[in-house]
């Protein structure tokens, strides 16, 4: 009789092993799954993120030319007033090429290259600043007028390149 419990032991034990070997299986499977699971979120969320960092970039140089834009308006406003409200317009197109320069700086930061050299930059801050002066001292600012239109046409142009 002992033979046959022996017998019957060991395939118990076999039906043991069978079980734990499947269970084996059954775990590799459930890791497998999960990291293709896994694997496909990082794909979904790292597809995302370029396509965000895409749409950051078309903002900043639509916002880049938009105050551009802004600042071309106010110039030619400067041409036909000339009157009280002129400070108040160099003031905004101050502003207007401060917003430029500071999204320039940022996507330069952010992707390796600037809408425009700081030299046009510079540029126009000194054109604004002699044109005020100018206007402080009531004498004419027609050429200071003249080169700021141009250099902020120039920088349109430079931002529509970057386009």
């Amino acid at each position: 009789m002992e033979r046959w419990e022996n017998r019957y032991a060991n395939g118990r034990k076999g039906n043991l092993h069978a079980v734990e070997h499947s269970r084996s299986e059954r775990a590799k499977i459930v890791v497998i799954i999960l990291l293709a699971v896994a694997l496909l979120g990082v794909g979904i969320a790292g597809g995302k993120a370029i396509a965000f960092r895409s749409d950051a970039e078309d903002l900043m140089l639509a916002r880049a030319m938009t105050e551009c834009s802004s600042a071309v308006n106010q110039v030619n406003t400067l041409s036909r007033s000339g009157g009280s409200d002129t400070a108040v317009a160099l003031g905004k197109i101050r502003a207007n090429v401060n917003a430029v320069d500071v999204l320039s700086n940022i996507h330069l930061s952010l992707y390796g290259g600037a809408y425009a050299p700081q030299t046009v930059f510079a540029e126009l801050y000194g054109i604004i600043d002699s044109y005020s002066a100018k206007l402080k001292n009531g004498t004419s600012a027609i050429d200071e007028l003249t080169r700021l239109g141009d250099t902020l046409t120039n920088l349109q142009l430079l931002l529509q390149e970057a386009k």
